[in-house]
């Protein structure tokens, strides 16, 4: 209960960055498509740059003090940008490197808890504590944009980053009350950390069905960080929609989220993990499909906006509870953040250069012709995925291999 408040309440702050991060760069500093692709290809970069070296270290110490330290950086990170716009000094230069440290941050705090939260629920309830944490998701995906668009018309945008900061402390201080004992796993000292890296790597090499998942999502992340990239400039000098009614269109992924979420465990019992995941993806390619087909009235298109977000609101909790759980049910103990970090880096390593070619391409062709790109893109990944060997894969939760 301690790590999921904590989650909860990390979470929602964040939704409010997500927003109102990329409308300080363009509504403050006067930032294009390519500036906004740059920030999200920032803020993805550590996935890449230094997830596996942190899968290593959570593999290695106590889970729960990364997490918290993690926290604690993010709110201070966060903290300096309302700090630099009330003493004029915002940049450019350094949201990006607000971007990065905070994606070092997350990177750090989503891989300890993903492997902290096996040793607290047992494997064989990963599926109910995984949808959990995304319902949580959910009610972040609704309250954090709503509450960003208003904090960000009636405040600014730096201002409400504040929130986010202190929602980081207090999830900090939920963390820190967890009385749980760890038994991290000893360093070997004749094994580099190169050694550990690339163990955790061959391990994922090694497992068919793990590796067709992270390849196919692979392939999905290029569209969504690509459509992240581009997308609050396409509703906002495109589309023509004010930060409140931004808000409330990408607040519409919530409300369905938390149906995914509780879809999630029925559905992988029913159909099996890579039934779910496929449907997963079928989904995610009708929500971009909409995107590029927008317009009329602002209120006209931010309806088929908040259309587009509902049906990504299904897709994420049945893939993330999905793919997490297979990961985590199947890795033994002492490869949970080396597992965690592999995967994560073969499908989160196209997200910068996505975002950041979506914006090239954006100033370039226009902001349509490349969102409809993206949606093609989706629809291959679903296609990879369906004439996959994961889609007879049934099993609702494998059982672990012995370490």
């Amino acid at each position: 209960m301690k790590l999921w408040t904590g989650f909860t309440i990390a979470r929602v702050g964040s939704q409010i960055t997500v927003l109102a991060l990329p409308l300080t760069a363009v509504l403050l500093l006067g930032a294009g498509a390519t500036e906004t692709g740059l920030l999200v290809a920032a803020q993805m970069a550590p996935s890449i740059v230094a997830g596996l070296f942190i899968g290593v270290w959570v593999d290695r110490l106590p889970r729960r003090p990364i997490m918290i330290v993690s926290d604690v950086g993010s709110a201070i990170v966060i903290a300096t940008v309302p700090l630099a716009a009330a003493l004029g000094t915002l940049s450019l230069a350094q949201l990006y490197v607000v971007s990065f440290l905070g994606g070092a941050f997350a990177v750090a705090t989503d891989l300890a808890r993903a492997a902290f939260v096996p040793s607290l629920v047992g494997r064989t309830r990963l599926v109910a504590a995984n949808s959990r944490l995304q319902a949580s998701n959910a009610v972040a995906q609704v309250a954090g944009p709503s509450l960003g668009g208003i904090l960000v018309q009636a405040l600014t945008a730096p201002i409400a980053m504040l929130w986010d900061a202190v929602g980081f402390l207090v999830s900090a201080v939920f963390i820190a009350a967890i009385r749980s004992t760890e038994t991290p796993r000893p360093r070997e000292t004749a094994r580099s950390v190169w050694h550990e890296v690339t163990e955790g790597l061959r391990w994922v090499r090694e497992q068919p069905i793990v590796l067709r998942s992270i390849t196919a999502i692979a392939l999905a992340n290029i569209e969504w960080f690509a459509v992240q990239g581009v997308l609050v400039v396409y509703a906002t000098r495109e589309l023509g929609l004010s930060p409140a009614l931004l808000g409330i269109s990408l607040a519409m992924i919530g409300p369905l989220s938390l149906l995914g979420a509780a879809l999630a465990g029925p559905l992988t019992a029913r159909w099996g993990l890579g039934p779910t995941m496929i449907a997963a993806l079928f989904l995610e390619t009708l929500s971009r499909l909409l995107l590029p087909f927008a317009g009329g009235t602002p209120v006209q298109a931010a309806t088929v906006l908040g259309l587009s977000q509902a049906l990504l609101g299904l897709t994420v909790p049945l893939w993330v509870v999905g793919s997490a759980s297979l990961v985590q049910a199947l890795t033994p103990e002492h490869l949970l953040g080396r597992v965690s970090s592999a995967t994560r880096f073969v499908g989160f390593a196209v997200a910068p250069p996505a975002a950041f070619a979506a914006g090239i391409v954006g100033d370039l062709i226009g902001l349509r012709p490349t969102l409809f790109a993206s949606a093609v893109i989706a629809g291959l990944a679903f296609l990879y995925l369906f004439f996959s060997p994961v889609r007879r894969y049934q099993h609702p939760m494998p059982q672990p291999e012995a370490a």
